[in-house]
């Protein structure tokens, strides 16, 4: 079948709707501008801000140990900054934002805990939130958990969140995202290539990752999730035998469940829009329908929309027409 190139699902429309064929601009933002740093309960916690008016909290993915940080929103942060008062923070361990202080941290309650925390620490009371691949979990955990704080929630490829589909392959987590063990910038290309499409890595986007992987702290969290997955692994053998995914998810899986459960009971009663790129190699566009059947059940004003030619980063990928979305959703 001949897709189109974006194609959206409304909560209210039962058929598929096609929207007309145009090409990316790639005219990308201009950079963000320099970082700063807050204390967050002991951890040291860098962002970028820009803009005024109404807040939005961006969330990127990634995991302990990995490159993925704050700056990989380059491309629509400044599309955003002109409509909103944004922040785009450095995850728990990721970028230049410290490492859990014990080994209880590594893992999604207290990267989850951060970002709220990032939040109250700012005075941030209202908020537009955000959230790719692993962050999408936390975006979507705290708009259950705290819906009187969340405006809208917007949400881009997550295997993390999506309800897990055994007909869909499942990737090895630690060994296809974290940064390489002696990286170079080969390495590194050979890392991304998994989860994206060449056409948008610009030389300022690849050496921001390089930097970030030559970074002792990473190597540490690398190292540490390593050891805790192998410790896990094997005092729980028999329920990595019954669930094989758990071997690289424990630090996240059951309050993956959990969320998902919340969603169900109708605990997430905020707008989302969820923005999928269709042909991402790590996240089947699949997991994105079943993700979107979940959330138009319980939230009227629900929204999925597809990229054609797309992969695991649409705002990277598509910046001026994923920034008029997630604008025209909120302001509309």
């Amino acid at each position: 079948m001949n897709l189109l190139r974006r194609v959206f699902l409304k909560h209210s429309v039962a058929s598929l709707a096609v929207l007309p064929f145009f090409t990316s601009t790639k005219s990308y933002a201009a950079p963000m501008a320099s970082a700063k740093f807050v204390d967050v309960d002991g951890i040291r916690t860098s962002y970028f801000e820009g803009g005024s008016g109404e807040a939005m909290v961006l969330i990127h993915g990634g995991h302990f140990g990995s490159t993925s940080s704050a700056d990989g929103w380059a491309n629509i942060f400044d599309h955003l900054a002109s409509h909103f008062h944004v922040y785009a923070l450095d995850k728990l361990g990721n970028g230049y934002t410290d490492n859990p202080q014990s080994d209880a941290d590594y893992t999604m309650e207290a990267v989850i805990r951060h970002v709220y925390r990032f939040m109250e620490t700012l005075g941030i009371e209202k908020v537009h939130l955000v959230g790719h691949s692993r962050g999408a979990l936390p975006a979507a955990r705290i708009a259950t958990d705290h819906p009187e704080m969340v405006e809208n929630l917007v949400l881009f490829n997550s295997n993390t969140l999506a309800p897990d589909d055994p007909t869909v392959p499942s990737r090895s987590t630690v060994t296809q995202t974290s940064a390489p063990r002696t990286p170079t910038k080969e390495s590194l290309l050979s890392s991304l290539s998994r989860t994206a499409y060449r056409d948008y890595w610009t030389d300022d986007y690849v050496e921001a990752r390089l930097r970030i992987a030559l970074l002792p702290k990473v190597k540490e969290a690398e190292e540490k999730l390593k050891l805790l997955t192998s410790r896990w692994v094997e005092l729980n053998s028999e329920k990595v035998k019954e669930t094989p995914r758990l071997e690289t998810r424990w630090w996240y899986y059951e309050l993956k469940r959990e969320t998902l459960s919340r969603i169900r009971a109708g605990r997430l009663t905020r707008p989302t829009l969820i923005i999928w790129g269709l042909n991402d190699p790590s996240v089947h566009y699949t997991l994105g329908m079943s993700l979107y059947r979940i959330i138009s059940s319980v939230v009227d004003r629900a929204r999925l929309h597809f990229f054609n030619q797309c992969g695991h980063s649409p705002y990277r990928e598509y910046p001026d027409e994923v920034s008029r979305l997630v604008v025209d959703f909120i302001k509309n």
